[in-house]
């Protein structure tokens, strides 16, 4: 991923492009994680279309990370509230605006902030997180959408605290990182681990891991 990352053509990622997800326009402005060229936001949209009980009807949802906002406008398809959280001012504007696209801005709204910082004490049924799973120092707010040193552990240390009684968290990974040793970090914290949703998008093997813990273990 680090590699074809830096080969992509950076005008795709650096300009504001209007983008077709699961079928539905994505607008996703520039120096903001593109769901459609890294392929794995676009395959969290469509495990939330093929499977709507991945976000059950009337969930609180917290989108992790949001980017564009894409899991965000597609889990408030079936949820009752959505918080999208992201570091990037950019990925917070993009969200706001495709919420207005799609017409969910009362159920959807974006707060800044890095990880669990803007939602206080809050709890929700569902969290989602596609995570920067790549070890490296991020050079600007684009690569902390792919790079980082600590942000999974930091994650897998507040996910309890913030997930309701029987509250599930959606973990995305792919086949590039190292996956067994990021899914310990929950494990070690008492979260078991399934697989919810995988496809093979031929340079990488991508994953919806369903993490619970306590009564909502399976």
């Amino acid at each position: 991923m680090g590699l074809r990352f830096r080969l992509l053509d950076s005008r795709r990622y650096r300009t504001t492009r209007l983008e077709t997800v699961a079928g539905q326009p994505i607008l996703v402005l520039s120096d903001v994680f593109n769901p459609k060229i890294f392929w794995t936001g676009e395959f969290l949209a469509s495990a939330l279309v093929a499977d709507p009980m991945l976000v059950p009807a009337g969930a609180t949802v917290l989108d992790m990370g949001t980017g564009s906002g894409v899991g965000a406008v597609f889990a408030a398809r079936t949820a009752r509230r959505v918080v999208a959280v992201d570091v990037n001012p950019r990925a917070v504007r993009s969200a706001r605006i495709n919420a207005l696209i799609h017409q969910v801005e009362e159920r959807v709204e974006a707060r800044e902030g890095d990880l669990f910082a803007p939602v206080g004490d809050e709890r929700f049924d569902r969290i989602l997180f596609n995570p920067p799973f790549y070890r490296r120092e991020p050079r600007d707010m684009l690569e902390r959408a792919f790079f980082a040193t600590d942000v999974v552990e930091r994650f897998a240390a507040g996910l309890r605290d913030h997930l309701t009684p029987g509250g599930q968290c959606l973990l995305l990974l792919a086949s590039t990182a190292d996956e067994p040793a990021l899914l310990r970090l929950f494990e070690q914290r008492g979260f078991s681990v399934e697989v919810a949703a995988r496809r093979d998008a031929r340079v990488e093997i991508q994953s919806i891991y369903r993490l619970m813990v306590g009564d909502s273990a399976r």
